[in-house]
């Protein structure tokens, strides 16, 4: 479109933003993985972890070599857990996948993948513990089982924990902080969408985008600013 202009590989301070002017402001910048264990099933950071190694998906996917053998704790539920493994095992790596979840992946039952998931890394020999979280790191890994009974001992040289992800909302906070410097800028909004906002799905995101852009200076709009798929039921 010739009314958009896309600027690829450029990060933005507040300041760079107060000097552009833009009147409408829409910050997407995402979210990044804990990597203390915290997540649906740990509500305090793992004790000795920084005496292990630690690797984020972030860091797998940028090309870090992990060192075996590889504990995968995937308390996401979704797909990224099982693919990690999968990405490291084919690495010729020994991998394991630790979950608290009765199945690997449990979340793919409902895009009906969990099964083809679970074969493929069974297939290729990454072994599967499930209904197991982290219970501390004493010279090697300790996990124990949800119902109870002592923990147990697993060899572990990274870890990598697919647990919960926190907004990458820095730039937002330091804009909102003051709004006079945005009034004196000429900008009359700042929204933040997607992951920003609150960490979840692609789909959530690709949604976040389209609706921020459909309600761009739209007026406030009273109740539910959509339409059902089903308005009425007969």
């Amino acid at each position: 479109m010739a009314n958009v202009e896309i600027y690829r590989g450029s990060r933005l301070s507040a300041a760079d933003i107060l000097e552009h002017g833009s009147p409408r402001v829409i910050l997407a910048t995402g979210a990044a993985w804990r990597r203390d264990g915290i997540g649906r099933s740990l509500s305090a950071p793992l004790p000795g972890l920084s005496a292990l190694r630690v690797m984020g998906p972030e860091d797998i996917f940028a090309g870090a070599k992990a060192d075996g053998p590889v504990v995968v704790y995937d308390d996401d539920h979704y797909y990224l857990g099982g693919l990690l493994a999968e990405k490291l095992r084919l690495a010729g790596l020994e991998v394991t996948i630790v979950t608290p979840a009765a199945d690997v992946s449990r979340w793919t039952h409902a895009t009906l993948e969990q099964g083809w998931i679970e074969e493929r890394l069974r297939k290729l020999g990454v072994a599967i513990i499930e209904k197991h979280t982290l219970a501390a790191y004493a010279g090697e890994l300790q996990i124990a089982h949800l119902h109870g009974g002592p923990p147990r001992g697993l060899p572990c040289a990274t870890l990598v924990p697919v647990t919960m992800r926190l907004p990458d909302d820095g730039l937002y906070a330091e804009l909102a902080a003051d709004p006079a410097p945005l009034q004196g800028a000429g900008i009359k909004s700042v929204l933040r969408i997607g992951d920003c906002l609150a960490p979840f799905t692609i789909a959530a995101a690709v949604y976040a985008g389209h609706r921020a852009a459909r309600e761009l200076d739209e007026p406030p709009a009273d109740g539910v600013p959509f339409k059902r798929e089903m308005i009425a039921l007969e």
